[in-house]
This record gives C-alpha cells, structure tokens and sequence, in this order.
C-alpha cells in the first residue's frame, strides 16, 4: 500500500473505518480520518446543455484539528467507468494530498 500512517499520529483501540476507493479495477486510495470527522466519495457531474463532464472526488473534515483533507480532487472520469468504494477498517490511510482549514486562525 502507498504511504499508509494513522491519521491522527495515534493509533485506535478499534480500527478507523475507511474507503477503499478504485477506479476500472484500478485502487486509488485507502482514506480515512479516524474516530471523529467526517469523510466523503462524491461522484459528479457538471453539465451545461450538451456540454460537461464527470468528476470523483474523495476528501472529509478531521474534526479535532478543524482541516479539510482531499485523497482525490476533481478526477476526471468517463461514461462506463466503474467506480467502487469499499468499506473497510484499517488501522492506517493514505496520506491525503492536501489539508487545509477554511479558516487558518481557528
């Protein structure tokens, strides 16, 4: 697995639960926040007339630190791709690619 460490610097007594998500057969990421945030695969599409496209995008909010975490940001997907997510539980997720928090001095 890529560069897998607990989220939070701690390890839990009960493993995170987390998404497993691939796309075409292809994992993308293992993501996870912990015990207490919230964590989302979203996948959409943004159309004006005949025109736009699909997007996958897997990011959550670690409630304890106030951050914004992204895995997978805006990828670009096609008509008859296959997109799973799993859940599982894991003692570890994937660094995310970003962290940011809206508002820097909270």
């Amino acid at each position: 697995m890529s560069d897998l460490r607990p989220i939070t610097g701690k390890y839990n007594r009960i493993p995170m639960r987390a998404f497993e998500v691939s796309v075409n057969g292809e994992k993308l990421c293992l993501a996870g926040i912990g015990d207490d945030g919230v964590l989302t695969t979203v996948v959409h599409l943004a159309a004006r007339h005949t025109e736009g496209g699909f997007f996958l995008q897997v990011g959550g909010l670690i409630s304890q630190t106030k951050e914004h975490v992204n895995w997978i940001n805006q990828k670009p997907l096609n008509v008859g791709d296959n997109v799973q997510v799993k859940i599982v539980e894991s003692d570890a997720a994937d660094k995310p690619i970003d962290k940011y928090r809206l508002d820097p001095t909270s």
